[in-house]
């Protein structure tokens, strides 16, 4: 009867003394990172909507040219709040003797863009194209806008004709 009781207590110890232990918190697989999660249209940043220019009015930094800093790659806009301002860099023939379509170095270019630093998903976005005095020009149709006055960046790198890009335009969105 003895040993029972000893083991009785031995077991509601060690009950006791793994009560106690401190809990290890385990990695949560099921919450995922929203820095990684990629911006498709219709996507919101804070006060930023994340859209596709759809034919409507839409201000084209790479159209316009706002004040650029060759040493940075910074372009910089300020445009009033609700305005929809496309982010994406041009890509165009600017070279005729290279014997190459803006097709062609659309297909060969590499391009990856992040907006507040998060990933952009531009193949959701598709892409437009525009004339200007060059010729047809051609940009993915990310399109920034919002009802407030704020600053937002979209950063894009990659290669197009073999000529690597670094670019970052920062669009000031303003009180009318």
């Amino acid at each position: 009867m003895k040993k029972i009781i000893y083991l009785t207590l031995i077991v509601l110890l060690s009950i006791i003394i793994g009560g106690c232990e401190k809990a290890t918190k385990q990695p949560s697989e099921a919450t995922p990172n929203l820095s990684d999660q990629m911006i498709k249209p219709g996507d919101k940043l804070d006060d930023f909507l994340i859209t596709t220019g759809e034919g409507e009015d839409v201000f084209f930094m790479s159209k316009v040219h706002c004040p650029y800093d060759s040493s940075t790659g910074i372009e910089s806009c300020a445009q009033p709040v609700g305005t929809k301002v496309n982010v994406g860099i041009a890509v165009y023939d600017d070279d005729p003797s290279s014997g190459k379509t803006l097709d062609e170095y659309w297909s060969e270019q590499t391009h990856e863009m992040f907006i507040e630093g998060r990933p952009v998903d531009l193949q959701a976005f598709g892409t437009v194209d525009f004339s200007s005095v060059i010729g047809t020009v051609r940009v993915w149709d990310v399109v920034v806008t919002t009802a407030k006055p704020g600053k937002i960046s979209a950063h894009s790198t990659g290669v197009v004709g073999g000529d690597p890009f670094d670019y970052t335009a920062i669009v000031t969105f303003t009180s009318p």
